[in-house]
């Protein structure tokens, strides 16, 4: 009886005693290398969220986001826009600059905010009559109205409060009616307007 050689997979003969190997096609386990990038990046994963956490609490901290929800301030800011608005204290030693847009808790209902500019500082004689704001005497130069300054105020500003106006002046309720408001009721200052995209930017 002849004896035959096994052949291998790719036709050659295997001598005998030795195996066939029933395929050259080997599934490696995980290799080490392997293991250590998959622990990388879950330790990296982590660190982004992290630090996302902290970016978040630390935005929360220092700027709050308003919606405005009424037309007095138009046009610098119209209903429906999205403003940013950093937390600031002021007092009669840190005082907010003429012409700053702050947001105000409202007079007439602390849990309301308003959003103003500031007009008048403390100190200040402040009047307006015939349409114009008049400053210590001076008409006020205000290059972001496009209307007249309706109504009549005229008084001295108390040394820790501050005049405010909305800049569409016939749609308004600010210091006009309820006077200057107190230094320590102001939250903050509008610095951004990031909603809608379009008229995205900073906000003077």
């Amino acid at each position: 009886m002849d004896r035959y050689s096994p052949m291998s997979p790719q036709g050659e003969t295997v001598p005998q005693g030795e195996r066939v190997p029933k395929s050259e096609t080997v599934v490696e386990g995980p290799t080490k290398r392997r293991s250590v990038h998959d622990v990388w990046f879950w330790v990296f994963l982590a660190l982004v969220v992290v630090l996302a956490v902290e970016v978040w609490f630390l935005t929360r901290a220092f700027y709050v986001s308003s919606v405005i929800t009424s037309s007095s301030m138009e046009p610098t800011l119209m209903k429906g826009d999205r403003v940013l608005v950093r937390r600031k204290r002021f007092s009669s030693s840190h005082l907010p600059n003429r012409g700053a847009i702050v947001m105000v808790r409202d007079p007439a209902d602390p849990q309301d905010r308003l959003i103003k500019r500031v007009i008048g500082l403390p100190g200040e004689v402040l009047t307006v009559a015939w349409g114009r704001v008049y400053v210590n005497g001076s008409v006020l130069n205000e290059p972001y109205l496009r209307q007249w300054t309706y109504g009549y105020w005229h008084g001295i500003i108390p040394d820790d409060s501050v005049f405010v106006m909305g800049d569409n002046r016939l749609m308004s309720e600010d210091s006009r009616s309820f006077g200057p408001v107190p230094l320590d009721t102001i939250e903050g200052e509008v610095v951004l307007r990031y909603y809608p995209f379009s008229r995205f930017g900073r906000v003077r």
